[in-house]
């Protein structure tokens, strides 16, 4: 596999890892100990278009992956992770159901890390010949 594609499906799973990452969390001490508790309110409509961009970010990074070992299992849970996420974001407004997408997103890369894990073991481009290295 390209050098080059490997990186953007690493960078496609970190942002699918980001994505789950809850910003007005982090932000919410500091805000609170500055008076600015009201801005979370805010902060967290904002956000939300922001985290659909990193799982679709994320779900780039498991077509590639898909595309380098064919395994349609981790795809198929990022998908519907992303649905999920935005289901419980736009439609039912439920912080549950958004939960569940995230836990969906983890489980989803877990599987791709074990595949590709079992993948590299037959894959030509990624065993280290003993004429490269020199």
């Amino acid at each position: 596999m390209n050098k080059h594609a490997n990186k953007l499906q690493s960078t496609g799973l970190l942002a699918g890892f980001l994505a789950l990452v809850c910003l007005p969390c982090i932000l919410a001490p500091l805000l609170i100990t500055v008076g600015l508790s009201s801005i979370l309110v805010f902060l967290g409509t904002w956000l939300t278009p922001f985290l659909l961009v990193l799982v679709v970010i994320s779900l780039i990074g498991f077509v590639l992956s898909f595309r380098a070992h064919k395994n349609p299992v981790a795809l198929v849970l990022a998908v519907l992770a992303g649905i999920v996420l935005y289901y419980g974001s736009y439609v039912a407004h439920s912080q549950n159901i958004g939960y569940a997408g995230a836990a969906l997103l983890i489980i989803a890369v877990g599987a791709d890390y074990l595949i590709r894990r079992r993948y590299q073991k037959y894959c030509e481009d990624c065993a280290v010949k003993s004429e490269d290295i020199k």
